[in-house]
């Protein structure tokens, strides 16, 4: 009887910590982006209006580097201070850098780095919607491509996946 009544005072202890702990002890985390935090739709359609045409490849590089603004800000400066490499050469000289790999890609395309790189502000805001609102931003890529075939601009061959 008395192991009973000890086990019930442990079970009642034990039950109290747990619902006057914080939540965060027990390794929850919020699912959801604060509202504050996300974009409208219309916000989305500005930001994605200067690259909605882009290829599909060249696109998702762009997306995901636009997460690594501080990189994408390094290799436009070392692309420009290296305008010699090319094709193979650069890729060999690119092993040595730790960008991510979407970063690394990009340096096959300056012009688009450049871009990137100039527009910072813009490159973090896609970045951070990106990261917040994949979804959305590939529902707002999908109403793009149905402006595109209705203005008779081909779509693209590769369906968006993200």
């Amino acid at each position: 009887m008395q192991k009973k009544q000890f086990l019930l005072k442990i079970f009642f202890v034990f039950l109290s910590i747990i619902l006057i702990a914080p939540t965060y002890i027990f390794g929850k985390v919020e699912g959801s982006i604060p509202p504050q935090n996300q974009f409208s739709k219309e916000q989305l359609d500005q930001m994605l209006a200067p690259i909605a045409l882009y290829p599909d490849s060249l696109l998702a590089q762009m997306l995901m580097a636009a997460t690594y603004p501080l990189e994408v800000v390094a290799a436009d400066r070392w692309v420009k201070g290296n305008p010699a490499l090319k094709g193979d050469a650069l890729d060999a000289a690119l092993k040595d850098k730790d960008w991510d790999v979407s970063v690394k890609s990009l340096t096959h395309f300056p012009q688009v780095l450049a871009m990137m790189d100039d527009q910072i502000e813009w490159t973090t805001r896609v970045g951070d919607a990106f990261l917040a609102q994949r979804m959305m931003l590939w529902i707002r890529f999908r109403n793009c491509e149905s402006g595109r075939k209705l203005l008779g601009i081909s779509s693209q061959p590769k369906s968006r996946r993200w």
